[in-house]
């Protein structure tokens, strides 16, 4: 993606700029009480020294829980914080409070809630590094369900990972970025289900996927936790198996690959397409704003990093895009072109001044969506990127 330097102020009306923000706690708007699977992937800004080491990167997951109060707290494996505050605006903007003590200030997550509809995803980025937490990155959620999830049929993927201790000196070998289309076969709930599919990775290498996800579920209900298993492999070399950790809604997978011991990590997304040519997705629907979260994964070898991002996503019935966005160093940036909406719910979108093409998937309700940029650029600042693009759709009212 390209970006250019633009004087905008910051996106989200609730939410700190990119530096953070102030102490003052939001007036939330909307309260929600419910419990999200949350999964994380921050990282390093600078990665150092090529090659790319695990140290690097920061996976994180969890439960949060929201509360009728604009109070949360978050359940990881190994602990529970504090409660702390949230703001959410009547159009989904999220502001997670984490209040400093001492010196620290307090920081805010800007980012986004979904308030349309039945599946409420949400995410917020981190675009602040202190001394104790020097990562960046974006968090990504989805409401917990109670009972089964039917994962069998044809699904998208998208997925970005940082890659590890690879000798040689190509951005393929600092970060990967992959699309394609997938199909999991059928079965009784709570079984594991296989995978196969086929599409591309970063330089339009053709790949192929395999795998076996599964809906776990005790006494025949669960609560949207998923065993994932992807497989990555080029040609005919040996596939590149992926453990996640993952959780499902009714039409979308969110996984996290945690594991930094196996030469890669990072995030991986599954949405479910739509039933062309019975029911084909319609343009008229994608249109709309989206609030947006983002993570970047510089990938020159020689001057490797990440940034997190946050911003708003305009698609048009006619077919044109505008994406507005900040960073960490609170430098606003914005990408436009155009798109085509495939009847399965996958999008092509080709930016303004560039040859780059990026993939996305709208949900079948159309009020989330995953865009990835797997494109490794020729840039004449010698500094090419692939992105990661979260999003839920502005609300239309409270």
């Amino acid at each position: 993606m390209h970006r250019s330097l633009l004087l905008l102020s910051c996106i989200l009306p609730i939410t700190a700029c990119a530096n953070g923000g102030g102490n003052d706690l939001p007036e939330s708007q909307i309260k929600i009480a419910a419990n999200h699977h949350l999964f994380g992937f921050r990282s390093l800004p600078g990665f150092g020294t090529f090659p790319v080491q695990q140290q690097s990167v920061l996976p994180d997951r969890g439960e949060l829980a929201l509360n009728n109060d604009s109070t949360y707290t978050l359940t990881r494996p190994n602990n529970t914080s504090g409660t702390d505050s949230y703001g959410l605006a009547a159009e989904g903007a999220l502001s997670i409070f984490v209040t400093g003590t001492g010196r620290n200030p307090t920081i805010v997550f800007s980012g986004g809630y979904g308030l349309n509809g039945e599946n409420h995803e949400l995410f917020f980025t981190d675009r602040v590094t202190t001394t104790g937490t020097p990562t960046l990155g974006m968090y990504y959620g989805t409401r917990s369900i109670t009972g089964q999830t039917e994962l069998a049929g044809g699904w998208h993927l998208l997925s970005l990972h940082v890659v590890f201790a690879q000798g040689l000196l190509s951005p393929n070998n600092v970060a990967r970025g992959a699309h394609g289309g997938i199909s999991i076969t059928a079965g009784d709930p709570g079984t594991e289900r296989t995978i196969s599919g086929a599409g591309t990775e970063s330089g339009g290498v053709a790949m192929t996927f395999g795998g076996t996800i599964q809906n776990l579920l005790q006494n025949n209900t669960g609560d949207g936790t998923c065993n994932l298993t992807i497989s990555f492999q080029e040609g005919t070399s040996t596939p590149e198996n992926r453990t996640c950790f993952a959780a499902a809604g009714k039409d979308i997978v969110l996984a996290l690959d945690a594991d930094t011991t196996d030469g890669a990590a990072g995030m991986v997304f599954l949405v479910r397409k739509f039933d062309a040519p019975t029911t084909n997705a319609d343009i008229s629907r994608v249109a709309g704003q989206f609030l947006v979260g983002g993570y970047t994964a510089f990938v020159n070898p020689t001057n490797s990093g990440s940034d997190a991002f946050v911003g708003r996503l305009t698609l048009t019935q006619q077919g044109g895009f505008l994406l507005d966005a900040v960073g960490s160093r609170g430098i606003d940036f914005s990408w436009s072109g155009t798109f085509t909406l495939a009847a399965d719910g996958g999008l092509t979108l080709h930016a303004n001044g560039t040859n780059e093409q990026w993939f996305a998937a709208i949900q079948r309700d159309y009020n989330t969506l995953v865009l990835i940029d797997d494109v490794v650029e020729t840039r004449a600042n010698n500094q090419p990127e692939l992105n990661l693009v979260f999003g839920v759709r502005v609300a239309t009212s409270p």
